[in-house]
């Protein structure tokens, strides 16, 4: 076949796809994740596919890209944006860079437990966030949560608060997180989360922050056999489609849409907690000494970052997530 009878024959094929009707087109969700294949985000999506698959009888499938195989957090959301990529779960902290305000969840000790942070992200105060979300492209489906986070070390365990005093603490390139160790009196060190294990091993950090899950599947304990439930945040990681893509379905698919991801979330959050104390088990085993400090120096140490990030965060809203009343300084 000539050229130019092989591009009507694709310009017929496109016509008629074209003007198929919603309902009757086949389509491709792609899902990224920075989560290795085995950890609750991916199992979290993995309930989401099998149900719009159920939901739509097959013409909508989701593809799932765990590791970051489609890119760093930062990058894969102005994807989103975009349209090029239609779903992701970052970590709360690169979804702050484009709506500041959420920056609030990555506040130490903001939530009182696992109960109360649910409570919070799927009441009014976490749906406050969808009208800031759709300005920049971004259409919020929930959130599923990234552990209870400790802090592990390599020489030696920390059992007291002061323990933590000049200890190199590896923490996330975010602000917050920085002004929580420096309160606690470690020195934090923002590090790429592949470069941790070998920081570890060489003694360029004295430790980290991570949660269970995360020190298990990444095999920290081998580097950093010191393990300090100080339990000092609970890492929110919303849930979020691209505006262009969810604005292309019919009702009936953006319906299926949101009730997969409720379903998804509830699944994510509850493997979290079974990988949770599956891992101590497990790290027990493996022969991770376990510290249990008395956290209550902490948690005031917190409330002084809390009054002080009045240059990050809404008080208010911290003062309606925790209930504490905060005066600035």
């Amino acid at each position: 076949m000539t050229l130019r009878p092989l591009l009507a024959v694709v310009a017929a094929v496109a016509l008629v796809a074209g003007c198929a009707p919603p309902e009757a087109r086949r389509i491709t969700i792609k899902a990224s994740t920075s989560t290795a294949a085995n950890e609750p985000a991916v199992k979290g999506l993995e309930v989401f596919a099998r149900e719009i698959d159920a939901a739509t009888g097959g013409r909508i499938a989701v593809e799932i890209y765990p590791n970051n195989a489609l890119g760093n957090e930062r990058d894969v959301i102005e994807l989103t944006i975009i349209g090029a990529v239609e779903l992701t779960t970052p970590s709360n902290a690169p979804l702050a860079t484009f709506v500041p305000e959420m920056l609030v969840f990555d506040l130490p000790y903001l939530f009182r437990g696992r109960p109360h942070m649910y409570e919070v992200l799927d009441g009014p105060i976490g749906r406050r966030f969808e009208a800031p979300l759709a300005e920049r492209g971004l259409v919020l489906l929930g959130y599923f949560e990234a552990g209870l986070r400790h802090v592990m070390t390599r020489d030696r365990p920390v059992e007291r608060t002061e323990d933590l005093a000049g200890l190199k603490i590896r923490t996330m390139e975010n602000p917050l997180h920085l002004r929580a160790f420096e309160a606690f009196g470690a020195n934090p060190l923002p590090m790429a989360y592949g470069e941790v294990y070998t920081a570890l091993e060489q003694g360029v950090i004295d430790g980290a922050e991570a949660a269970r899950s995360n020190y298990l599947s990444k095999r920290f304990f081998e580097v950093a056999p010191n393990w300090s439930e100080i339990g000092w945040m609970y890492l929110v990681q919303p849930l979020v489609m691209s505006e262009r893509f969810f604005s292309s379905l019919s009702p009936e698919d953006q319906a299926a849409v949101r009730a997969a991801a409720r379903r998804a979330v509830d699944a994510e959050r509850e493997e979290y907690q079974r990988q949770d104390a599956e891992a101590l088990a497990t790290l027990e085993a493996a022969g991770v000494r376990f510290t249990h400090p008395e956290t209550g120096v902490l948690l005031e140490l917190a409330r002084e970052v809390w009054r002080n990030a009045g240059d990050a965060v809404d008080l208010t809203l911290v003062e309606a997530i925790t209930g504490h009343d905060i005066e600035a300084p």
